[in-house]
């Protein structure tokens, strides 16, 4: 069955609205762009925006010197910290009161020049003895070395078969 047509004065009534609608859109625009008062509301409403947006910078810059402020002072704080602590190793680490805690807490006395014995040793005349001293640097490390007994031998030796 073929789609049922409108008789010609109802499409014509159909077009005629349709047509009133877009030219009602086309005319709308046309009043605006047309319209004497439309580039001055646009000024307006720029600077209006221009000074809200410069109140913010404004405001937004003296939150930042407020933050940098802050840092500054937390800055000048920690460099005090910094100059005490200075002051303090120095303080304890002077020789007069290392001496007096030496001499009274520890019982420690000076020593005189008679004690005091200072030793040269010559590298090149000592190159031959360097075999003797590696030897018996190996001495003292096996000294210090687990000795293996009969038990713990024969345990590892099942581990050992084991593994195997």
């Amino acid at each position: 069955m073929p789609p049922r047509r409108l008789p010609d004065k109802q499409m014509k009534i159909s077009v005629q609205r349709y047509r009133a609608t877009g030219n009602l859109k086309n005319s709308l625009k046309k009043r605006l762009v047309s319209s004497k008062s439309l580039i001055p509301a646009m000024i307006v409403g720029s600077i209006i925006l221009l000074a809200c947006l410069h109140v913010w910078q404004r405001v937004y810059v003296m939150g930042l010197v407020k933050d940098v402020s802050v840092l500054e002072k937390e800055n000048k704080n920690l460099k005090d910290l910094v100059k005490k602590a200075n002051m303090e190793v120095i303080e304890l680490s002077r020789l007069s009161r290392i001496e007096k805690m030496a001499k009274e807490d520890l019982g420690l006395t000076r020593t005189s020049s008679e004690n005091l014995f200072t030793l040269n040793i010559d590298r090149e005349e000592n190159n031959s003895e360097g075999f003797e001293d590696v030897v018996t640097s190996l001495k003292k490390i096996a000294d210090n070395l687990p000795v293996l007994n009969e038990t713990r031998a024969a345990t590892s030796s099942i581990f050992e078969s084991d593994e195997e």
